[in-house]
C-alpha cells in the first residue's frame, strides 16, 4: 500500500465520478446499450487505478480520457460478441428480398467492414467516433487530442479511400 500522501483523495475521485459518469455512460451507449454500463464501470475503475499510481503520467482531460477508455471497452466487447455470432441461420425479415439478395447484401456489408478495418488507425478512429459513436467533430478532436480540422481531414481521407474501392475491399 502506498503512503497516504500518495493515495488519491476519495473526494477528488468522487468529484470526478459525479462530473463525468453520466456523460461517459451516454457516450458508451451510442455504441452499444448492451455493453455501456460495464464499459463505464471499467473506465471508472481504470481512472481510480490511474489516480492511485504514484508518479504516473498526469491526465489533463479526464472527460476525454474516460470517454475514450469506455468506448474502447465497448468496441472490444462488441468485437468479442461479434466473433461469437454470425448471420448464418438468421432468417431475413419478410421484405420480399430473395435469399440471393441477402447473400449479396451480406457480402457487400462484409466488404465494407473490411475496407474500414484496412484504413489507417487515425482515419478509422475519427470515422468511428463521429459516425458510429455519434461524437461531434469537436468532441472527436478532444478525444483524439487533435484539432477539429485534423478530424475533418481524417474523415475526408477515409471517405476518399472507401470510395476508391468497391464493396468487396478491392481497388
Amino acid at each position: 500500500m502506498s503512503p497516504p500522501e500518495q493515495q488519491p483523495s476519495v473526494e477528488r475521485f468522487e468529484d470526478l465520478y459525479r462530473a463525468h459518469a453520466r456523460k461517459v455512460l451516454a457516450s458508451a451507449a451510442t455504441v452499444s446499450l448492451e455493453f455501456a454500463g460495464d464499459a463505464t464501470q471499467h473506465a471508472i475503475e481504470e481512472a481510480w487505478k490511474r489516480m492511485s499510481r504514484p508518479g504516473g503520467p498526469p491526465v489533463d482531460n479526464w472527460a476525454g480520457w474516460l470517454r475514450r477508455t469506455a468506448i474502447r471497452r465497448v468496441v472490444e466487447e462488441c468485437r468479442q460478441a461479434e466473433r461469437g455470432s454470425s448471420l448464418e441461420g438468421v432468417d431475413p425479415p419478410a421484405t420480399g428480398l430473395l435469399s440471393e439478395d441477402w447473400a449479396v447484401i451480406r457480402q457487400s456489408f462484409k466488404g465494407t467492414l473490411q475496407q474500414i478495418a484496412a484504413l489507417p488507425d487515425r482515419q478509422r478512429q475519427a470515422l468511428g467516433l463521429c459516425f458510429l459513436a455519434g461524437f461531434t467533430t469537436q468532441e472527436t478532436a478532444e478525444i483524439m487530442e487533435v484539432t477539429v480540422s485534423t478530424v475533418r481531414n481524417l474523415i475526408s481521407q477515409a471517405r476518399r479511400s472507401l470510395h476508391q474501392t468497391d464493396g468487396e475491399g478491392r481497388p
